[in-house]
């Protein structure tokens, strides 16, 4: 349902907030020392196994005290050397509060609300307000409700249990000389053949990310021009979902409406650019439609302000490929 998109974007844009929140917090008040990468620390993400690489700083804190700071950004090769030296935020009255200055937390943070917000608004975009639409709705955030009440009830967690949880999964890991050894500290192979592997990738990546932002910047400005211009001359008409058309795309199928309006008595139908799955229109379903009154055959549904949401969706994605190429170029420099 459409409503998933709403869901997820909402999640996302939570997530985002929240990671960008306890970066500020932890920031707040912090004190810059210097620091200098020891090491790294390895750990494993998620059901795929894949290994991440966490930079260990050392540094000597406010109180006087050597500690090892293990990064919250981690990543499948490593983001810096060792040997680097590096900013470390230190709270002069906690000294288990601490992080590395960089930039990666507030990008992540950002990246995933503008995924959060560009799902929030493909929903505004597909979402029909109709009996049978609501009524999906109601369903799906009513079992989405029912299981996290069960998951909550099977394994309730108190206030303190869950802020302690949130800070064990935002917040870096700070140790002494004392506890040092409980670093998972990454097998020097192990980096060497993630630090190969990454240049090799980045043969091949930095121009793929360069060319497709460019190009999908470049696509964005066109599609806007066109869409301009197609509003200034098209005219409203009364259209109806007339069929459903699968567009397979790999392991993904989605559908498109195929909408028929009538121009001076003569019928036209056409097939509309936006798919989804699932289906954002159904059979029978009244549509508005804006049409070229000089080519009948050149129509599309009319969404509204929605209406210019994919040239901009699309230039946006253009930038964040560029964005990425630059920072590839930049970190191999």
């Amino acid at each position: 349902m459409e409503i998933l998109f709403l869901l997820v974007g909402l999640l996302f844009i939570a997530f985002g907030l929240l990671v960008l929140a306890a970066e500020v917090r932890t920031r707040r008040g912090a004190c810059e020392v210097r620091g200098e990468v020891v090491g790294f620390s390895t750990a494993e993400g998620g059901a795929s196994g894949a290994r991440y690489f966490h930079a260990v700083a050392q540094y000597v804190g406010l109180d006087g005290a050597t500690r090892y700071l293990e990064g919250s950004v981690g990543s499948s090769s490593p983001l810096d050397s060792v040997g680097d030296a590096v900013t470390v935020l230190a709270q002069p009255d906690d000294p288990e509060k601490a992080v590395i200055k960089s930039p990666l937390s507030y990008i992540l943070g950002a990246v995933v609300v503008l995924m959060g917000l560009a799902s929030c608004v493909i929903f505004f975009a597909i979402f029909r307000i109709s009996t049978f639409s609501v009524a999906g709705a109601v369903v799906v955030v009513s079992c989405g409700a029912w299981k996290l009440h069960g998951a909550i009830r099977d394994k309730p967690l108190s206030l303190a249990a869950w802020r302690d949880y949130k800070a064990r999964l935002l917040r870096a890991r700070i140790f002494t000389d004392a506890t040092k050894g409980q670093i998972p500290w990454a097998d020097p192979a192990a980096l060497r053949t993630a630090v190969a592997n990454q240049k090799a990738a980045n043969r091949f990546a930095i121009p793929f990310f360069l060319l497709s932002g460019v190009g999908l910047v470049l696509l964005g400005s066109h599609l806007r021009k066109q869409t301009e211009s197609f509003l200034e001359r098209a005219v409203p008409a009364a259209g109806v979902v007339v069929d459903m058309v699968a567009n397979d795309s790999g392991d993904t199928t989605t559908y498109a409406p195929i909408v028929a309006f009538e121009d001076h008595g003569r019928t036209y139908r056409f097939k509309d650019s936006v798919a989804s799955n699932p289906p954002s229109h159904r059979m029978g379903e009244a549509v508005r439609v804006l049409y070229d009154p000089g080519r009948p055959a050149d129509a599309r549904i009319d969404r509204g302000r929605w209406n210019k949401v994919i040239p901009i969706l699309v230039a946006i994605s253009g930038g964040l490929f560029c964005a990425l190429g630059i920072w590839l170029v930049c970190r191999r420099s």
